[in-house]
């Protein structure tokens, strides 16, 4: 299947060249051949995988596939009358993937009262300023990749959110739960088998220290502002026992990656290093397997109910917390408009003084790093604060794994050094960097 969609991509439009320095990522660009990237390299000339073109059709085909083995488990549970619907919107995905990989011009969003659709209006006028920009319509390869990919997963969002008996559909939520079951047979299994905080890249035999195991990743860590982390944190709890401050984390992924959010949550308010932390989260699905507000849900009740006592006890105070109110989960539409973070400001004022309230605020993953420097092809050696174009509502870190095709504050001789031993290190999620900014 992949390599059918892949060889009937419509690739006219594309530029045989990287991204040039200071430019926005974008679809149009292939990547050179390693020769060309090690002569190149101290110029910023990266190996961009064209991510438009061998994955987003590839994302929506998976869509498209897991509605139609799911069929008759989503007839169950949405009743008869979503029969119907359900072809359509199978149909609406089929013509949304053909858009896509033939490059055609990006729509515009139907507009409805619907509560659901209430930024419809935004992405429909930042697409016609691209177009009164640029003299053209922008389209899926010609537009900065971001804006491309985010405006993806909002089609799919309205897709949904325009049937009447599957408005509330969310087809990834199968492989979420999918990964919390596993998660939790393995804490079950604790006492015999570790966990692994690699998620199973790692065998994770009786007498394996789960700390020795993770030292094992150092190598593998680029940039790394832990200790810069914890010294502004110890330095407050040192001077106000923490008595008013605020961690906000911007989650990432569902399953498996919440849990380990909601571990180092427990960890930073049972140590007093901060006194509350808001979670915030998606207001529709985005990106496959975002997090929601009903995920988080989902997973401290299945939490609590878990036959292992160190999980329910683990989802017992998770639920005390959040009834305490030392944890929120914050739904903004922000998050899912299609705005890079420097425009916060700007475009959600009262968001970005929410963010200035908190001591420190964590990003998690790569859609939020790409977020934060615009998905602009920066030199390397630019450092984060540079990157950010403006954006300091507090301390910030970020914590993320690679797998898109720009990075700052990296040597170009480490750079080098990756590219030569592994030419597509910047897609793989292989390599991760824990990056800080402190005002």
């Amino acid at each position: 299947m992949t390599s059918s969609i892949i060889s009937s991509l419509n690739t006219k439009d594309l530029q045989d060249k990287a991204p040039p320095t200071g430019a926005f990522l974008s679809g149009s660009y292939i990547r050179y051949s390693n020769a060309t990237l090690y002569q190149n390299i101290t110029s910023k000339f990266i190996s961009m995988e064209i991510n438009i073109e061998n994955r987003l059709p590839i994302i929506v085909t998976g869509v498209i596939d897991g509605m139609s083995r799911n069929k008759e488990l989503l007839i169950k549970k949405y009743g008869p009358n979503s029969s119907g619907e359900l072809k359509q919107v199978i149909g609406e995905l089929s013509q949304l993937r053909s858009e896509l990989m033939t490059n055609k011009p990006l729509d515009l969003l139907i507009l409805t009262n619907s509560e659901k659709d209430r930024d419809a209006a935004i992405w429909n006028e930042c697409i016609k300023n691209i177009e009164d920009a640029s003299g053209t319509p922008p389209t899926w390869y010609n537009s900065v990749w971001l804006f491309s990919e985010c405006y993806m997963y909002r089609r799919i969002s309205q897709i949904f959110a325009l049937t009447h008996t599957l408005s509330f559909c969310n087809v990834s939520s199968y492989k979420c739960q999918g990964d919390l079951i596993n998660l939790l047979k393995l804490n079950l299994w604790g006492n015999r088998c570790d966990l692994s905080l690699s998620a199973g890249l790692i065998d994770a035999n009786e007498g394996n220290n789960p700390i020795e195991q993770l030292k094992m990743f150092d190598k593998y860590l680029l940039i790394d502002d832990s200790l810069i982390v914890w010294n502004i944190l110890n330095k407050q709890l040192e001077e106000t026992k923490n008595q008013d401050v605020i961690i906000d984390i911007v989650l990432d992924n569902a399953g498996y990656e919440l849990f380990t959010d909601m571990c180092l949550a427990v960890f930073l308010i049972s140590k007093n290093l901060c006194r509350k932390i808001r979670f915030y989260v998606k207001s529709i699905p985005w990106f496959i397997s975002d997090t929601m507000k009903k995920d988080f849900i989902w997973l401290i009740d299945n939490m609590k109910n878990s036959s292992a006592n160190f999980v329910r006890e683990l989802g017992e105070k998770c639920w005390n917390y959040i009834e305490s109110g030392q944890w929120t989960i914050e739904v903004e539409s922000f998050w899912t408009e299609p705005y890079d973070f420097s425009e916060m400001k700007d475009k959600s004022p009262e968001l970005y003084a929410k963010l200035s309230e908190a001591k420190l605020v964590i990003f998690k993953g790569d859609l939020n790093y790409r977020k934060l420097l615009g998905d602009i092809n920066w030199m390397y050696e630019t450092n984060l604060a540079t990157a950010l174009r403006g954006f300091k509502p507090t301390n910030i870190v970020s914590l993320r794994t690679i797998k898109a095709d720009l990075i700052v504050g990296l040597s170009c001789e480490k750079a080098t050094e990756l590219f030569k031993e592994q030419e597509n290190w910047m897609i793989t999620g292989q390599y991760g960097l824990i990056n800080s900014v402190i005002i």
